[in-house]
């Protein structure tokens, strides 16, 4: 959604340069017309709760029509909400571009510990699970995470203590998902490549937060664990690349565990 200015002035000055077939001709047919429309309106019409969100392709498209006046920075700069597709919610006053630093981290790192990404209509995500979510029955971990979200803006989430869970917009998950090149699913995700040549105090974030959902603290040593053997191995590697001052054990199975088989490694108190 474009700042009501922006909006006015972008659609206006597509208007005057091109008639809607010359406009779809570039856009090799996609546009629907009375989709088109409605984008140019913008406004809530009686009994419609939200405006006519633009498509992410239609913006970037526009951006390589007229870079001259509306270069892709400058409509980053006036964009003041944007969502998934589907019903997900809206995240107001985005804080763009996305800073990769230790909250975002922090965030990659719960999804593929204790995280689901959900999917929806007409994404590529799995259909049938509308939302996204983080699970920890720590209330502190719940609120940190809810905190850690404005770094991509307003944010709206739902909290349960009980459950343990915070629900956040599918979009969030997506844009995880995509920026790293990720799946969170529990035997498929993986720590992405990027993350071993980030500054070592970001990639210390994104192993405390994995430590503290897949995590335990003895007297001598601090475990770590998953289900998932290459997420795990890929923590280790972190610790080895990074931190290679630390004592590591080697990765162990635990086979006692009957079905549910978990992999571990420790860090040593020296």
């Amino acid at each position: 959604l474009l700042e009501e200015g922006f909006h006015r002035d972008l659609f206006k000055d597509t208007r005057l340069n091109y008639s809607f077939d010359e406009l779809n001709k570039l856009f090799n047919g996609k546009l629907k017309r009375d989709t088109y429309k409605k984008w140019k309106l913008r406004l809530i019409p009686k009994g419609r709760k939200i405006p006519y969100f633009i498509p992410l392709w239609f913006i970037v498209k526009i951006s390589e029509i007229a870079d001259d006046k509306y270069p892709l920075r400058k409509i980053e700069e006036n964009i003041v909400a944007y969502k998934g597709p589907s019903s997900s919610s809206i995240i107001w006053n985005p804080s763009l571009p996305l800073i990769e630093d230790e909250r975002l981290l922090k965030i990659l790192a719960h999804l593929l510990g204790d995280g689901h990404v959900g999917g929806g209509f007409g994404s590529k995500l799995p259909k049938g699970k509308s939302h996204s979510e983080y699970r920890n029955f720590e209330r502190t971990l719940l609120d940190q995470f809810v905190k850690d979200l404005r770094v991509f803006g307003d944010v709206h989430t739902t909290t349960n203590y009980v459950h343990g869970d915070v629900i956040i917009p599918t979009v969030i998950g997506y844009i995880i998902e995509h920026i790293y090149s990720v799946k969170s699913s529990t035997f498929e995700s993986r720590v992405p490549e990027v993350v071993s040549v980030l500054p070592r105090l970001i990639i210390a974030s994104f192993i405390r937060a994995f430590a503290d959902d897949e995590g335990h603290v003895f007297d001598s040593s601090i475990e770590l664990y998953s289900a998932n053997k290459e997420l795990l191995s890929g923590i280790k590697g972190l610790f080895e690349d990074r931190f290679p001052q630390l004592d590591i054990s080697c990765l162990k199975l635990n086979k006692k565990a009957g079905k549910n088989i978990k992999y571990s490694f420790s860090i040593l108190s020296t």
